[in-house]
């Protein structure tokens, strides 16, 4: 099946298994590779990616589109994300994660990346890898976390500069 994005949610909606299929080609992974930056577990980020696209099986009909449909997937991922981390709480092998990063063409320096990334809070975590790793602009990022567009942009210049002064060697402070 082809069709725009809003498309295919509009055949989901109706009941297209087609439909899914293709969205699920389009965005499986990147939605697994966001959810393995944050947390960590192959597994666990497959399943937070199938959680996602059933989500959208379950509740195409409530895509309003007062957003793109990326957005919205994101925005589902990251709360899929965000509950998984809820019940685990800790990130407890940075390197499955630096591997799986080396693999995503983050080379040697994937450990590093995965400590510093993980000495930030979570917050600045998701909003580094949502703007710098997935690519959004920061009002698809505003709109995925629910935050003016203002505060992504102001919050995601101090976690830059965190992570950066964290990649350097310093403490991230300040």
């Amino acid at each position: 099946m082809t069709g725009t994005d809003e498309q295919l949610i509009e055949g989901i909606a109706g009941g297209s298994e087609a439909a899914l299929r293709t969205l699920e080609q389009r965005y499986a992974d990147r939605l697994y590779r966001y959810a393995l930056c944050r947390l960590g577990h192959a597994d666990e980020a497959r399943d937070a990616a199938q959680d996602t696209l059933l989500a959208v099986w379950t509740g195409a009909d409530g895509f309003e589109g007062d957003s793109s449909v990326s957005t919205w997937l994101f925005g589902i991922c990251r709360n899929k994300v965000g509950d998984r981390l809820r019940r685990r709480r800790a990130r407890e092998e940075p390197l499955e994660l630096a591997q799986a990063l080396a693999r995503l063409d983050h080379g040697e320096d994937a450990l590093q990346l995965w400590q510093c990334l993980s000495q930030l809070s979570d917050d600045d975590h998701d909003l580094v890898l949502l703007v710098l790793y997935c690519g959004f602009s920061q009002q698809q990022v505003a709109r995925i976390i629910g935050i003016p567009a203002g505060t992504v942009k102001s919050r995601t210049h101090y976690a830059r500069r965190r992570l950066q002064r964290l990649m350097d060697g310093g403490d991230g402070g300040g």
